[in-house]
Order: structure tokens, then C-alpha cells, then sequence
């Protein structure tokens, strides 16, 4: 560690984000042995204006950089005195990205170690109050003038790291952090790499929270540990000011993905996060509706506007609807052309379902015709019954279960694989959820799309399902 060059690095840009940020001003400070052994500092010409709040914060004008080179001008040097050294900066990620984007718009690569003076304060200098780049001189006495410059702040980066330097003597703290092989060198600069590496491989919610505790985004995951990695390393200014305003991060298991989407709609409603999309309004949805034609074919038709004296489902997307409607051409054998799937044709040609019925045709009767539709109605309107859909649990020992009364979300539960489960007594298993219209589009997509769904009806218990009621609860 002692022959290590560091690469003391600040930067001045026209913005507060990554994504579209430029270089207006850049300092490097190379340190080796403690000692300052190699400095560059310039202006950089952006190509564009200046915000007037940056021009208030920095001091740096339009008209001072009229002469000033651009990146590409300056590239080689940032090349050549940051090579073969550790890059440095007062929550590194900022500057890093900023200039490895500045290389990119030139097809250059620029790829270095990173070390943050953040979480190396954070590590030797624990309990302060702010680790912002002033507050943390003015708590511990580190000179720092011409603030919000790039000479300035990097001589107060320089002055930081030898406080750290002197407090890590072997070098404990400096090794462990520059040999790191997790996702903490994309680690937020206020959380915690062991609070990431807690976190579960499992389905379920996670929340990303302010230093209040106050959860600012919501999502949900099939592997939490690993959604929460790649938001990390996500580049946008948005994800920036998020992980920026990042303290902690919690999380909830729900064993199945389908109940996880569930809770994430629900808890967004709760706590409508900052930094959470709003959930748009849901647009009118399509309806399944079904009429006796004039040659008194009970035919199948999907609108989304007009009233009907009848509507069998709902669907929040045409492409839903249309997969329902093949499902139940197939499964009961059906006509597409009498299902809505074909139009201005005499015989069906679909492209997928091959075995028409034949009643476009006239080789089937019109009464048995009718009678299949009947029978898919039938089929219809279990979901509108009250049932539970049991789904995966948090862990093998157990079965998670969806409520839905009257064919709406209504909440959920968890059962034990060795409790005495019976289904009239679910109740007592039961957390209550209010339904939503976000609800009732992630239940409609999860029964028109989920094969081998196990449905346990509480209206009447057919023998098929008591035989599931068998398999999944003992």
C-alpha cells in the first residue's frame, strides 16, 4: 500500500445529476506516501450553458469558459496522470461516473479502482454528524477554501484522505475496501455493505428509506439481494438523487411473485413514495360479454365502451382478453370466428387454433354448439365465486393463499404444511387487504395467464379441488 498512487479527484458540472452532465471544471490531486506528487487542474468548455443556480453556487460563468478546452482536448492528460493509480473522490461515484461518461462520448474507455473518502470517514471517523464535504472539514478543522471549485474542494479531499491515511496505519480499512469483491463500491454513500449483505435471494417487497425511516421506493423482486444490486449500478439521474437520499433498506417476503406484486401495489398506495412512478390510472377495461346472434349462435365478443346486458370478465389489456378467449376456444372447443378471434371471414383460419369446432362450417349443431358456450360460461363465472388461489409460501414448510371474495382481492395468508388446515376456516389465517383497481388487474392477468392454478372454491368444494386441498395442505 505505501508505493500506491491515489488520484485525488473533483469535478464542477452543470447539473446535479449523471445522466447528461458536463465536465465544467476538473482538479486531480495525485498522492503517494501521503505526499502530493503530481497536480492537474482546468476549466472545461461544456458546449452548453450554464444554469444560473450553478453559475450562484460555483462562481463559474459562460463567459469563463468561452476559451476554455473542451474534454476531448484534455482527455489524454485525465488518461495520463490518473494511470495506474486508485481514483479517488468525496462520494466517488459521482465524479467516477461523470468522467467515464465524458470518455464514452469520445469511444475511449476509462476504468479505474475507486476509493470514496465518504465511507472511509464513515469507517475511521465514525459519529459525525454530516459527512458532506463541509461539514465534515468544519467537524474535525480541515481547511477548506474556495468552496464548490475544483481546486478548492480537492485540496479539502487531499487533507480528508491523510486524516484517514494517519488513522489506518496498517492500512486495515484501505485494503479491505480497495479489495472488495461485493456490490458495496456501488453501494449508496449512506448505507451500510453489511446491511446489504443480509439481505434475502427470496421473492417479496423491499423498500428503500430516508435517514426518518420514511420509505422513498417501493418495488418488489423475485430475488431481492439481486434487484437492489442492479439499482445500484443503474445510471440514471433519477436513481442517482435516490440512492444520494438512501439510509437503510427493509423488506418484506411474500414466497410468491404474484403476491408480491400485490403488496408493492398496495404499499405504494400506502406510502405513494417519493421516488415511485405514480400509478397511473387504469384505463377503462375490456369486457367479455357474449350475445345470441341472428342465426341464434351464442357468439363471444370483447368491447371496451359499450354497455351490454351481460359482462362475464374484465381484462385491463386487448392481449390479455385475446388469450383468455384462446384458452377457452381450445379448452372447450370452440369457434374463433364465433369468439371475437376472426372477422370478415367465412371459415375460421387462425392462425393458432386449428381445431375449429367446425360450426362456421355447419358441421356441428347449433344446439350443441350453443351448449359448449354454455359450458364455458359456466367455467366463467367460478371467478366471480369466492375462493382462495394458493400460491408458493415463504419457505418450503409452508403455502401462501390469495383471498379473492366474489371474484375481487380481498387479502391474503399463510398456512404451515403441518398445521390441520381447513379451508371453511381460513379466516383465521387471513390478512385483510382493500382492493384496488391495481389489484383487480394483477388478479385478472394472474387467472387468464397462470397454468395449473390451484383454486379452492368456498362456495362448494368440488372433488378435484378436495383432492388439491390434500396435496397442499395435508
Amino acid at each position: 500500500m505505501k508505493d500506491v498512487k491515489f488520484a485525488i479527484t473533483d469535478i464542477e458540472t452543470t447539473g446535479g445529476g449523471i445522466k447528461g452532465n458536463k465536465i465544467t471544471e476538473i482538479c486531480v490531486l495525485v498522492v503517494q506516501n501521503g505526499e502530493v506528487i503530481d497536480e492537474y487542474t482546468s476549466l472545461v468548455n461544456p458546449g452548453t450553458e450554464i444554469p444560473l443556480y450553478i453559475e450562484t453556487l460555483t462562481n463559474i460563468n459562460d463567459e469563463m469558459l468561452v476559451d476554455a478546452p473542451k474534454f476531448a482536448e484534455i482527455a489524454p492528460e485525465i488518461q495520463k496522470i490518473t494511470k495506474d493509480c486508485v481514483f479517488v473522490a468525496h462520494n466517488v461515484n459521482f465524479d467516477y461516473n461523470i468522467i467515464k461518461a465524458e470518455f464514452g462520448s469520445l469511444d475511449m474507455s476509462f476504468q479505474r479502482k475507486r476509493l470514496c473518502t465518504v465511507r472511509l470517514a464513515k469507517k475511521l471517523i465514525p459519529g459525525l454528524f454530516s459527512y458532506s464535504l463541509g461539514n465534515i472539514c468544519t467537524s474535525i478543522n480541515i481547511p477548506h477554501y474556495d468552496r464548490h471549485r475544483a481546486k478548492g474542494d480537492c485540496e479539502a479531499t487531499v487533507t480528508l484522505f491523510q486524516r484517514c491515511l494517519a488513522l489506518d496505519p496498517e492500512y486495515e480499512i484501505f485494503e479491505k475496501m480497495l479489495n472488495q469483491k461485493t456490490a458495496a463500491s456501488y453501494l449508496p454513500p449512506n448505507f451500510k455493505n453489511s446491511d446489504f449483505e443480509k439481505l434475502p435471494t427470496s421473492t417479496g417487497v423491499y423498500f428503500f428509506k430516508d435517514k426518518d425511516g420514511i420509505p422513498i421506493y417501493i418495488g418488489k423482486a423475485k430475488n431481492i439481494k439481486s434487484r437492489v444490486k442492479s439499482h445500484f449500478q443503474e445510471r440514471s439521474n433519477r436513481k442517482y438523487k435516490m440512492m444520494q437520499a438512501t439510509y437503510s433498506i427493509d423488506y418484506e417476503l411474500t414466497g410468491s411473485e404474484v403476491l408480491a406484486l400485490l403488496r408493492e401495489s398496495a404499499l405504494i398506495l400506502k406510502y405513494f413514495p417519493e421516488f415511485n412512478k405514480a400509478q397511473k390510472k387504469v384505463s377503462r377495461p375490456y369486457t367479455l360479454t357474449s350475445y345470441h346472434n341472428q342465426k341464434g349462435i351464442e357468439q363471444f365478443v370483447i368491447h371496451k365502451n359499450k354497455v351490454s346486458p351481460v359482462s362475464w370478465m374484465k381484462f385491463y389489456t386487448r392481449e390479455e382478453a385475446v388469450k383468455f378467449l384462446e384458452f377457452l376456444c381450445q379448452k372447450f372447443e370452440l369457434c374463433p370466428r364465433y369468439c371475437g378471434l376472426q372477422t370478415g371471414v367465412d371459415h375460421c383460419s387462425h392462425y393458432k387454433i386449428k381445431d375449429c369446432s367446425g360450426m362456421c362450417k355447419g358441421e356441428i349443431e347449433q344446439y350443441e354448439y350453443n351448449h359448449r358456450v354454455s359450458k364455458a360460461v359456466d367455467y366463467i363465472q367460478q371467478y366471480e365465486n369466492s375462493c382462495l388461489l394458493v400460491e408458493k409460501g415463504r419457505s418450503k414448510a409452508e403455502k401462501s393463499f390469495i383471498y379473492l371474495k366474489k371474484g375481487r382481492y380481498a387479502g391474503y395468508g399463510y398456512v404451515e404444511n403441518s398445521d390441520d388446515f381447513n379451508v371453511d376456516q381460513f379466516e383465521d389465517y387471513l390478512i385483510p387487504q382493500q382492493n384496488s383497481s391495481y389489484a383487480d388487474r394483477i388478479v385478472n392477468k394472474y387467472l387468464s395467464t397462470k397454468k395449473n392454478l390451484t383454486r379452492l372454491e368456498l362456495n362448494q368444494v368440488e372433488e378435484v379441488e378436495e383432492r388439491e386441498t390434500e396435496e397442499w395442505f395435508g
